[in-house]
């Protein structure tokens, strides 16, 4: 049998092995691919915390700018969402050059239209 040694990384404990050519072929692969799973489950819970810290961030800056938008006067606001306009347009002008997923675009949409739709609910 196998001797196995842990090896500390933050917030896990993964199982390695020392020596590779002690361990029988098919117990090392189970290692191996339990070690896999185990780096798999490690970065999607790290990746699912930071779409959650993202999401927390975007929604509060969202509502900041509607909160400063409800505090100029109308006619700043015409200039600042042709401003915002203008600078969409260029930000999907330079997302052509990148083969980006439809979800990128998708949710590029949808948070211009959001902000779009609060402006337009500040209007008199």
């Amino acid at each position: 049998m196998s001797r196995i040694s842990k090896m500390q990384i933050p917030d896990s404990d993964i199982e390695t092995l020392p020596d590779s050519s002690a361990v029988p072929a098919n117990e090392s692969e189970k290692t191996s691919n339990v070690l896999l799973l185990d780096a798999v489950v490690i970065l999607s819970k790290a990746n699912g915390i930071n779409v959650v810290q993202l999401g927390a961030r975007l929604a509060v800056v969202g509502e900041l700018l509607v909160s400063v938008l409800a505090h100029l006067p109308v006619s700043m606001r015409a200039d600042i969402v042709k401003s915002f306009r203008d600078r969409i347009e260029e930000l999907m002008s330079l997302s052509d050059d990148w083969s980006l997923p439809e979800s990128y675009h998708s949710a590029l949409l949808s948070e211009v239209n959001r902000y779009l739709n609060a402006h337009a609910s500040l209007l008199p």
